[in-house]
């Protein structure tokens, strides 16, 4: 438990382990009416508590994908009878198979689904041991998802007819995408035990901020962030126990506001969103171009 607690830290005053008013899927302002949103690895655990999330924000549609059917169906059913006013759709898809994720984009153009948002959750979390001893093989098959699979989804979602690409223009913002990542992937030292994992989340977080460098906020709004400790069967599966820690309530995932100044930044879901948009703070991320970026700085 001591290296989970080390790594609580907060850039706002404010450090939310629990939902708050300003991030409300049910304030207006944070409104998914009308939208599509599409969460990969979005039957269980974090994924599914972000789904809840964009639902409870009157999305019309949300589309689940996952690599096993029935789970992925099982989740879907439940969330649709949880809101029958809209509509939800879980499909297979390894992110990891190239095949698989060029199959599903060609679903969705079948289907007439145009996706506003997507939610790049699916990860892999390898065994926690010093690389040498993981080895090459089990480290690239954690690329293969934390890396490539979130590029082919990102390239299928800007590239998607009917979109950026394609011959119509939507009214609004042309696309949302929401980076799930890890403080492994920003800090090798608190995290040491979960070097694989943060070596591969790191990579999946330097691609979403070179593609916002290249990408137009209007075009494409990138925001990559560390949803934090939270008691999944993924957290459980490692063998921590639930009690005697405090995790994060699932119910303040997926509820990050969209925020046009974060573009291609890396933040905390504990962050206090209104000290991030005003003051001091706000000012430092406008005129700091690397702040809250990866990289190597100050030289």
């Amino acid at each position: 438990m001591a290296e989970l607690e080390a790594i609580k830290f907060s850039l706002t005053k404010a450090f939310h382990k629990k939902p708050y008013p300003s991030i409300s899927p049910l304030r207006p302002e944070l409104s998914k009416a009308g939208k599509t949103v599409l969460i990969t690895g979005g039957g269980g655990g974090i994924g599914f508590h972000i789904a809840k999330a964009f639902l409870q924000a009157s999305a019309a549609t949300v589309v689940i994908v996952g690599r096993r059917e029935g789970f992925i169906q099982d989740a879907a059913t439940k969330l649709g009878q949880q809101f029958p006013e809209a509509q939800v759709v879980g499909l297979r898809c390894d992110v990891a198979e190239s095949d698989d994720v060029e199959a599903l984009w060609a679903d969705l153009k079948a289907r007439g689904i145009l996706v506003d948002v997507l939610v790049l959750n699916a990860t892999i979390v390898p065994p926690m041991a010093p690389l040498l001893e993981v080895g090459t093989k089990v480290i690239m098959e954690s690329y293969n998802v934390n890396l490539k699979g979130n590029l082919d989804m990102t390239e299928h979602f800007y590239k998607q007819e009917g979109s950026r690409k394609g011959v119509t223009k939507r009214n609004s913002s042309d696309g949302y995408l929401v980076h799930v990542s890890t403080v492994a992937a920003h800090n090798f030292i608190t995290a040491a035990k979960m070097l694989t994992y943060g070596l591969s989340k790191n990579a999946g977080a330097l691609a979403m901020q070179l593609i916002a460098q290249d990408t137009k906020v209007e075009e494409m709004q990138i925001v990559t962030f560390n949803p934090g400790p939270v008691y999944t069967p993924g957290a459980a599966s490692t063998g921590i126990p639930e009690d005697g820690f405090d995790w994060n309530d699932v119910r303040g995932l997926g509820r990050f506001p969209e925020a046009a100044f974060l573009h291609g930044r890396f933040v905390w879901n504990e962050w206090d969103v209104d000290e991030m948009k005003s003051g001091d703070l706000r000012k430092k991320i406008d005129e700091d171009p690397t702040y809250l970026r990866i990289g190597v700085h100050g030289i």
